[in-house]
Protein backbone atom coordinates (compact mmCIF):
# COMPACT_ATOMS: atom_id res chain seq x y z
CA UNK A 1 0.00 0.00 0.00
CA UNK A 2 3.08 2.09 0.35
CA UNK A 3 2.88 2.24 -3.30
CA UNK A 4 -0.61 4.41 -3.04
CA UNK A 5 1.45 7.17 -0.84
CA UNK A 6 4.02 7.79 -3.78
CA UNK A 7 1.67 7.81 -5.88
CA UNK A 8 -0.30 9.98 -4.34
CA UNK A 9 2.38 12.44 -3.88
CA UNK A 10 2.95 11.89 -7.19
CA UNK A 11 -0.12 13.49 -8.42
CA UNK A 12 -0.39 16.19 -5.71
CA UNK A 13 3.31 17.24 -6.97
CA UNK A 14 1.82 17.17 -10.73
CA UNK A 15 -1.07 19.57 -9.73
CA UNK A 16 1.64 21.98 -9.28
CA UNK A 17 1.94 22.26 -12.80
CA UNK A 18 0.50 24.61 -15.15
CA UNK A 19 0.59 22.82 -17.90
CA UNK A 20 -2.88 22.00 -19.57
CA UNK A 21 -3.57 18.60 -18.30
CA UNK A 22 -1.67 18.97 -14.79
CA UNK A 23 -4.16 22.10 -14.51
CA UNK A 24 -6.82 19.94 -14.24
CA UNK A 25 -5.54 17.73 -11.75
CA UNK A 26 -5.93 18.13 -8.07
CA UNK A 27 -4.81 16.13 -4.77
CA UNK A 28 -7.74 13.93 -3.03
CA UNK A 29 -6.25 11.37 -1.24
CA UNK A 30 -3.53 9.42 1.13
CA UNK A 31 -4.34 6.09 1.30
CA UNK A 32 -2.75 3.63 4.00
CA UNK A 33 -3.40 0.10 4.66
CA UNK A 34 -3.79 -1.86 8.19
CA UNK A 35 -4.93 -5.43 9.15
CA UNK A 36 -7.50 -3.97 11.29
CA UNK A 37 -8.82 -0.98 9.28
CA UNK A 38 -11.69 0.33 11.41
CA UNK A 39 -9.35 0.12 14.50
CA UNK A 40 -6.56 1.88 12.90
CA UNK A 41 -9.26 4.57 12.06
CA UNK A 42 -10.22 5.20 14.97
CA UNK A 43 -6.78 5.86 15.68
CA UNK A 44 -6.84 9.12 13.19
CA UNK A 45 -10.08 9.91 14.78
CA UNK A 46 -8.94 10.06 18.38
CA UNK A 47 -4.99 11.20 17.66
CA UNK A 48 -6.05 14.13 14.96
CA UNK A 49 -9.41 14.55 15.50
CA UNK A 50 -10.83 13.55 12.20
CA UNK A 51 -14.36 12.14 11.13
CA UNK A 52 -15.49 9.18 9.28
CA UNK A 53 -16.95 10.56 5.69
CA UNK A 54 -17.61 7.65 3.83
CA UNK A 55 -16.94 3.74 3.38
CA UNK A 56 -16.81 2.02 0.09
CA UNK A 57 -16.15 -1.96 1.24
CA UNK A 58 -12.88 -2.42 3.29
CA UNK A 59 -11.90 1.48 2.59
CA UNK A 60 -12.86 4.18 5.83
CA UNK A 61 -12.25 8.28 4.30
CA UNK A 62 -11.93 10.44 7.11
CA UNK A 63 -11.41 14.05 6.90
CA UNK A 64 -10.79 16.63 9.64
CA UNK A 65 -14.09 18.62 11.04
CA UNK A 66 -15.31 19.14 14.57
CA UNK A 67 -18.38 16.56 13.68
CA UNK A 68 -19.25 14.26 10.91
CA UNK A 69 -21.11 16.69 9.38
CA UNK A 70 -18.48 19.40 9.26
CA UNK A 71 -15.98 16.57 8.12
CA UNK A 72 -18.45 15.76 5.37
CA UNK A 73 -18.35 19.55 3.79
CA UNK A 74 -14.82 19.62 3.58
CA UNK A 75 -13.55 19.79 0.52
CA UNK A 76 -9.98 19.11 1.26
CA UNK A 77 -8.02 15.87 0.74
CA UNK A 78 -9.43 12.66 2.87
CA UNK A 79 -7.42 9.85 4.62
CA UNK A 80 -8.41 6.67 3.55
CA UNK A 81 -7.60 3.53 5.46
CA UNK A 82 -7.69 0.31 3.86
CA UNK A 83 -7.29 -3.43 4.77
CA UNK A 84 -4.23 -5.44 3.75
CA UNK A 85 -2.73 -8.45 4.72
CA UNK A 86 0.22 -7.39 6.69
CA UNK A 87 0.98 -4.33 8.98
CA UNK A 88 4.64 -5.47 8.09
CA UNK A 89 5.54 -2.30 6.49
CA UNK A 90 7.96 -2.87 3.51
CA UNK A 91 8.58 0.09 2.03
CA UNK A 92 9.01 2.50 4.89
CA UNK A 93 9.83 5.59 2.81
CA UNK A 94 6.30 6.81 1.97
CA UNK A 95 4.34 8.69 4.91
CA UNK A 96 1.79 10.99 5.92
CA UNK A 97 2.58 14.28 6.44
CA UNK A 98 0.15 16.82 9.02
CA UNK A 99 0.41 20.38 10.17
CA UNK A 100 -0.37 20.58 13.94
CA UNK A 101 -0.80 23.52 15.79
CA UNK A 102 0.60 21.80 18.70
CA UNK A 103 3.27 19.20 18.37
CA UNK A 104 4.08 18.43 21.72
CA UNK A 105 -0.01 17.88 22.64
CA UNK A 106 -0.57 16.14 19.36
CA UNK A 107 2.30 13.84 20.09
CA UNK A 108 0.41 12.67 23.52
CA UNK A 109 -2.76 12.53 21.63
CA UNK A 110 -0.78 9.80 19.58
CA UNK A 111 0.52 7.84 21.99
CA UNK A 112 -2.53 7.72 24.21
CA UNK A 113 -4.49 6.72 20.91
CA UNK A 114 -2.38 4.17 20.22
CA UNK A 115 0.42 5.17 18.43
CA UNK A 116 4.33 5.60 18.73
CA UNK A 117 6.53 8.69 18.19
CA UNK A 118 10.17 8.37 16.87
CA UNK A 119 11.86 9.92 19.05
CA UNK A 120 10.76 14.17 20.41
CA UNK A 121 10.28 16.57 18.65
CA UNK A 122 12.70 19.05 17.63
CA UNK A 123 13.74 22.40 15.71
CA UNK A 124 14.64 22.65 12.71
CA UNK A 125 17.20 26.30 13.08
CA UNK A 126 17.12 27.27 9.38
CA UNK A 127 12.75 27.31 8.86
CA UNK A 128 11.72 27.53 12.24
CA UNK A 129 9.84 24.51 11.86
CA UNK A 130 9.38 22.14 14.92
CA UNK A 131 9.27 18.62 13.61
CA UNK A 132 8.59 14.91 14.67
CA UNK A 133 8.09 11.43 13.60
CA UNK A 134 5.35 8.85 14.48
CA UNK A 135 3.79 5.72 13.48
CA UNK A 136 0.53 4.67 14.27
CA UNK A 137 -0.56 1.25 15.17
CA UNK A 138 -0.52 -0.46 11.88
CA UNK A 139 2.98 0.85 11.18
CA UNK A 140 2.26 3.57 8.87
CA UNK A 141 4.79 6.66 9.24
CA UNK A 142 3.55 10.13 9.51
CA UNK A 143 5.39 13.41 9.66
CA UNK A 144 4.47 16.16 12.21
CA UNK A 145 5.30 19.99 10.98
CA UNK A 146 4.30 22.39 13.39
CA UNK A 147 5.18 25.94 11.41
CA UNK A 148 6.40 29.13 13.52
CA UNK A 149 3.88 31.76 14.89
CA UNK A 150 3.82 34.51 12.71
Amino acid sequence: MKTGLIVAAAVCAASMFTGTAQAQNSFYAVRVGAVDAPADAKFYESAFGMQQVLQRGQEIMLNFGTTEAAAKANTGPVLIVTKRMSNDVQDPTGHLLFTVSDIAATAKAITAAGGMMKGEPRLIKQSGDMIGFATDPAGNQMELIQLPKK
